[in-house]
């Protein structure tokens, strides 16, 4: 009857550490909402992704996306973006999207590729966080054929 007692003294002793143990909870974050620019960009990673299956398939393009014409314009996230560097970027992938749609169906891995590229490039030098889901996006293209003579 001892050892009962015993062993109901330390379970109840236990539990009640477990009660008023500190519980350690994370300090408030001051989270802002995400910029004009960044949810832009996250509409054109699920774009990437679409039209890489498409690509992959061979399937037609998707529409034409004119909302990306807003990344020049959009609201980036503050202090993100110097616009000295930034804008030359945008104004190629912006090109880029351009031959994109005009390449024959033929060329238009590479063309996709080019696009990709493009994205890499910028974030290279703007905000390389994407980077890694960027170069997931790169369709694999067939090997050159060797030339025998050459």
């Amino acid at each position: 009857m001892r050892r009962t007692h015993l062993f109901t003294l330390l379970f109840l002793a236990v539990i009640g550490l477990a009660f008023t143990a500190p519980v350690h909870t994370r300090p408030a974050q001051d989270l802002k909402p995400a910029s004009e620019l960044a949810l832009l960009m996250r509409e054109m990673a699920v774009f990437m992704d679409s039209t890489r299956a498409h690509v992959v398939k061979g399937q037609d393009r998707l529409p034409y996306p004119e909302q990306f014409k807003k990344m020049r314009t959009a609201t980036p996230t503050e202090g993100m973006v110097d616009h000295a560097v930034y804008d030359p970027f945008a104004d190629h992938f912006l090109a880029s999207l351009d031959s994109f749609y005009k390449a024959k169906k033929k060329n238009r891995a590479q063309a996709y590729n080019a696009l990709v590229q493009a994205c890499a490039n910028c974030h290279m030098q703007v905000c390389p966080g994407p980077l890694v889901r960027i170069k997931k996006m790169y369709v694999p293209l067939p090997e050159p054929i060797p030339v025998k003579g050459k």
